[in-house]
């Protein structure tokens, strides 16, 4: 069986501090990595130059499944939330869920 990943693109938007918009980056993958993901953060060199991509790897949709419930049930996740959309430092791009193919 393969990994799933989930990814988010997202860009910070113009004039961000970009200290602020890393802390916010940071804040959430400690939350991730708290109930189980393995995350890791990416920045876009060709094509979308700019965009950044948020990737989450799990075992399984099980596994996938019981973190993502986790992460938005934890009042830590639901503040950073509302204080990371409220800051206007970055924009959300798409998101993806996929499963890795037997080769």
């Amino acid at each position: 069986m393969g990994q799933i990943i989930s990814q988010a693109v997202f860009k910070p938007n113009p004039g961000a501090d970009m200290a602020k918009f890393m802390g916010f980056v940071s804040e959430s993958v400690a939350i991730w990595r708290k109930h189980g993901a393995d995350v890791s953060i990416w920045a876009v060199s060709t094509g979308e130059v700019g965009n950044m991509v948020f990737a989450a790897r799990f075992d399984s949709y099980e596994a996938y499944g019981k973190c993502v419930d986790a992460v938005y049930g934890d009042p830590a996740f639901q503040d950073w939330s509302a204080r990371a959309t409220g800051s206007g430092l970055s924009s959300w791009v798409r998101s993806n869920l996929a499963r890795q193919l037997p080769i």
